[in-house]
């Protein structure tokens, strides 16, 4: 499938992306109130503006029109950036199920527009250290399948369990 013409999701993890989303816009509207306290307080300490006719409808329409562009830009902004973490964070979660679950030991691929490169680094770092681990533990049950088959009397059951060891150990490398 093309990739202009796949359709790119950017809430991939709802509840974290809107939970900062949420505080972005809470933070920008009470920036723009700020903003609009500071401004209007000369005006009505000097009486250029007065409380009977406090503001005009037009002065009134461009500062919900500011605070709605700024909620707008805010929440569009919010979840653009909160994709570049938001993704990592659910492929790397994923990857994580799955060597719980008994997986193979594969790496982790952000998009290079992702943020958190140093946590694949380090993810795809400790999964080479398990694969070597495994690796150790195969030459090590190989040493011992020698060591039993070089011994005398009957070893069938322990080899078997062995084999049953190396092919666990070799499904997840």
């Amino acid at each position: 499938m093309d990739k202009k013409a796949r359709k790119q999701i950017f809430l991939v993890n709802r509840d974290f992306q809107l939970r900062y989303v949420r505080l972005a816009v809470i933070v920008g509207i009470a920036s723009t109130c700020l903003t609009l306290i500071l401004v209007l307080y000369p005006l009505v300490q000097f009486r250029i503006i007065r409380f009977p006719v406090f503001l005009p409808l037009p002065f009134l329409a461009a500062i919900l029109t500011a605070i709605g562009a700024n909620i707008a830009i805010i929440t569009w902004l919010g979840v653009h950036v909160t994709h570049r973490i938001a993704g990592p964070i659910f492929s790397l979660v994923r990857h994580m199920r799955h060597v719980e679950l008994g997986g193979s030991f594969k790496g982790v691929k952000f998009r290079e527009s992702d943020d958190l490169q140093y946590l694949a680094r380090n993810y795809n770092s400790l999964m080479h250290a398990l694969v070597a681990a495994e690796e150790a533990r195969l030459a090590m049950l190989d040493r011992l399948e020698v060591s039993i088959k070089q011994s005398t009397g009957e070893h069938t059951a322990s080899l078997l369990v062995i084999e049953e060891l190396r092919q666990e150990f070799k499904r997840r490398t």
